[in-house]
């Protein structure tokens, strides 16, 4: 039995999904833990129902995702908004110091997860859907591009990027902490922190000092909210213009490029203008396109499709954990200053280059509680990087190796 499901069922089914997600990772603590969106879990509920439906011939459901697409654009356009020049340049050579890193570990993960799928003779697209788009991309990006790998024929590419980030989300929480710990106590930075803190030479920026706005949504004014949405409306309405003429280059770029560069356009021309934006009220709005689109996403997963793939996920995996752990280690910890500072930011980027921007955030807390020591650096530094800089040059890059690889030259 077909049973089919027009545009507005779909986003109705996605929410009660979200809902009933929502109540479970309120219930239960372990999915609190590792920071595992609601949407994650109702979506997979209902995608194991549609995978038993399929496997015993009883019924399978057809989607019409056509508003999925609208609410991904939408949230996407929310990350634009954040993209503020005049914080980035507030830290300094240290956000640029910590991209440059990110960036690297961005290609590093493709390359390992392309290398591993083409020894098991898979598509190499598959390859990437287990790198850098769920790792370092997170659960959103991965719902975003997976359909893009999937129309360029990597069957079952969308299930592996959303299998892979929501891995990547558990062992992000679960490593970057002892990487830290690991980190202070062999090199003793607590107590050259504090000999540093004697020399007269040894004062670092203040990073107390500077600003990020806060995204704390208990209050939200409903002028405000309107013109939020409105906002978001407009970066959507002329993205989708940018996004027509960067896909006149020939180059196969996802849909929410356009509108992510349009909203960043307008956030910093209101910062020239002083203009201040209602940021508070599009992350909020951007928080509930977010849910929705992941919950569509996950819900239509075809589960039974990736069975043959396993075992070179699994190497895979195991692999990225490894090479990131490595790399957080002997590179970001070195390239930052090698200090108590660097250890802190060592576990931050191992969060949010596994799992997403909270985890890093929760894993810094975690050691900054733990040694009794702020990083004021560190929290600066991360969801500024993590939780939009590379988000801006992850589409770019990722698309740039689809392209080479589509072109046989990867």
């Amino acid at each position: 039995m077909i049973i089919k499901v027009d545009m507005l069922q779909a986003v109705g089914i996605g929410v009660i999904m979200f809902l009933i997600g929502d109540f479970i990772v309120k219930k239960v603590k372990l999915l609190q833990k590792y920071c595992i969106p609601a949407p994650i879990v109702g979506g997979l509920i209902f995608a194991l129902i549609h995978t038993i439906g399929v496997k015993t011939g009883t019924f399978t459901f057809q989607f019409d995702q056509t508003l999925k697409n609208f609410f991904m654009i939408g949230f996407f356009s929310t990350i634009g908004f954040t993209a503020s020049f005049k914080i980035i340049k507030q830290g300094g050579i240290a956000i640029v110091i910590m991209l440059f890193i990110s960036v690297i570990m961005l290609v590093i993960q493709n390359i390992w997860g392309i290398t591993i799928a083409r020894a098991f003779k898979l598509n190499p697209l598959i390859g990437m859907c287990a790198g850098s788009i769920s790792l370092m991309g997170g659960v959103g990006t991965a719902a975003a591009l997976g359909p893009v790998i999937e129309a360029n024929g990597a069957s079952g590419g969308l299930t592996i990027a959303v299998a892979s980030a929501t891995f990547g989300l558990v062992m992000g929480g679960i490593v970057s902490g002892p990487i830290a710990k690991y980190l202070i106590d062999k090199k003793g930075l607590i107590k050259k922190a504090k000999e540093e803190e004697k020399s007269e030479n040894g004062k670092e920026k203040d990073f107390s000092e500077h600003h990020i706005e806060n995204d704390n949504h208990d209050t939200i004014k409903t002028n405000d909210l309107s013109k939020g949405f409105i906002l978001i409306m407009l970066a959507m309405s002329i993205g989708s213009v940018i996004s027509i003429l960067i896909n006149k280059t020939g180059l196969v770029f996802p849909a929410y490029v356009g509108a992510i560069f349009a909203a960043a356009i307008i956030r910093n021309l209101a910062d020239l203008r002083k203009i201040s934006l209602p940021q508070k009220e599009i992350s909020a709005v951007g928080s509930v396109f977010l849910n929705i689109f992941l919950a569509m996403t996950i819900m239509s997963l075809e589960i039974w499709k990736i069975a043959r793939m396993a075992l070179p996920l699994i190497i895979i995996l195991l692999g990225q954990m490894i090479l990131l752990a490595l790399y957080s280690i002997i590179v970001v910890y070195n390239f930052t200053g090698r200090n108590y500072d660097s250890a802190v930011m060592s576990a931050g980027f191992y969060g949010y280059a596994m799992g997403a921007t909270p985890n890093a955030l929760a894993s810094m807390t975690a050691v900054v509680d733990k040694y009794n020591r702020p990083s004021p650096k560190a929290f600066f530094t991360i969801p500024i990087v993590g939780g939009f800089a590379i988000d801006l040059t992850m589409g770019i890059i990722v698309i740039g190796h689809m392209n080479l690889i589509l072109s046989g030259s990867l």
